[in-house]
């Protein structure tokens, strides 16, 4: 993935993602940075609208159906939306041991019987 180094902006797919519709199912592979997007015209577009810059696609079915590969492809990307990486994570407050945090009324207890 691309959340490893702090080198820019995200240019791939956080993961290995697949999106069907129809027949046509297509999968959508991380690449490293300057590969490009390996892909047909048609997803080529969409993932240059989402923004993605570089990618490696496989597709399967009959892609000659133009609405299920589109759909396919933005659906795939629909799942990496979803997807949070490390960076957008919030941060949390470490807790304290419950033996600790109780320690005082754990004390009493036993001094009480």
């Amino acid at each position: 993935g691309y959340w490893g180094n702090k080198i820019g902006v995200p240019h791939t797919v956080p993961m290995e993602v697949t999106g069907k519709c129809g027949s046509v199912s297509v999968r959508l592979v991380p690449a490293p940075r300057g590969t490009g997007i390996v892909a047909s015209p048609v997803p080529t577009k969409l993932m240059q609208f989402a923004g993605i810059s570089d990618v490696y696609t496989s597709a399967k079915g009959k892609t000659r159906t133009r609405g299920n590969f589109i759909m396919a492809t933005f659906n795939a990307l629909k799942k990496t939306y979803g997807f949070l990486t490390p960076d957008l994570w919030e941060e949390t407050e470490p807790s304290r041991d419950p033996a600790d945090e109780h320690s005082d009324f754990l004390a009493n207890y036993a001094k009480a019987n």
